[in-house]
């Protein structure tokens, strides 16, 4: 399904209020946030505090600060109990796990499962370039040291993994996503998140980090997901044969689209630089919103 607003943001706006309050009405998204205390119905609603958090992204705002100071200037009386800054931020990032929710029930409203193919990869998110990691203290304990092979370069922040459906003449649609530590090798994280991904009995292409024939062979086996991977060379072979060079230029063109998504989400978020962040909270927030407005991006043209 797509959805088609000119260039009328007040629609938007409303479409995804709509869409988020009938998320907290009809689901389990009520239950996150859930307030033992006298302050379980706040004036300033959940459903507007997710609002404004997407929607100030989808604008184009830098961060949490000027997507508030664009909401107070320009939506101030679309949201008049619209709480101080520190109470917006604070609510923001204590709840970032909701936005994980809104992002799965999101794509599966509006993605196309292709049941027989699919893209993994990851790339990096970086909080801070290395020479000065000694005396940062961002997004601790959960950052670390990695290696970028695409880049040649080392940073310090975190791995952001995609698992996209195959979608023709178009960018794959990101169906899950996951954060990892940047010191977690690409294989090590499949093996926490892919025997409990929704997908079943599929062709998920990836690059040569992924093989181990031992998870590929439990995946195939538990869930039906056939994780396919270049051709190595062997131990002592000069060179690839011609039918092992024709068959990774077939797969290499098979798992391109999500490079393609990859740098799009970057291009449209600039999700990758997590410079700004400073909390751990603040870095899943920093990526959950990011990875909801791509998402909406690729299915509402306004």
């Amino acid at each position: 399904m797509e959805l088609k607003f000119d260039a009328d943001h007040e629609s938007l706006l409303i479409w995804l209020y709509l869409e988020i309050s009938d998320f907290v009405r009809h689901s389990e998204l009520h239950l996150y946030p859930l307030r033992l205390s006298n302050n379980k119905n706040p004036f300033f609603t959940d459903a507007e505090l997710y609002t404004c958090g997407i929607f100030a992204e989808l604008m184009g705002c830098k961060n949490k600060k000027h997507g508030y100071q664009y909401l107070k200037r320009h939506f101030r009386s679309w949201f008049p109990q619209l709480p101080t800054y520190e109470v917006y931020n604070r609510k923001l990032n204590k709840y970032y796990d909701t936005l994980i929710y809104i992002f799965t029930s999101l794509s599966h409203k509006y993605g196309k499962v292709n049941p027989s193919f699919a893209i993994i990869d990851t790339a990096p998110i970086e909080v801070c370039q290395p020479q000065h990691a000694h005396h940062s203290k961002a997004a601790q304990p959960f950052v670390s040291k990695g290696y970028c092979a695409a880049k040649k370069k080392y940073y310090i922040g975190a791995k952001l993994q995609i698992v996209a459906q195959a979608r023709t003449q178009k960018l794959p649609f990101p169906f899950e996503f996951s954060l990892a530590s940047a010191s977690f090798h690409d294989v090590t994280i499949a093996k926490a998140t892919l025997p409990y991904s929704e997908f079943y009995q599929i062709d998920l292409y990836s690059d040569k980090a992924y093989i181990d024939h031992e998870f590929q062979r439990e995946l195939f086996e538990t869930k039906g997901i056939k994780l396919i991977t270049p051709i190595k060379k062997k131990q002592g072979q000069p060179r690839l044969t011609l039918f092992q060079q024709a068959a990774n230029s077939i797969h290499s063109s098979m798992r391109q689209p999500i490079d393609a998504l990859f740098a799009w989400i970057n291009e449209k978020t600039g999700i990758q630089n997590a410079s700004k962040v400073r909390s751990e909270n603040g870095l899943f927030y920093h990526i959950c919103v990011k990875m909801i407005a791509a998402l909406i991006l690729l299915f509402v043209q306004f």
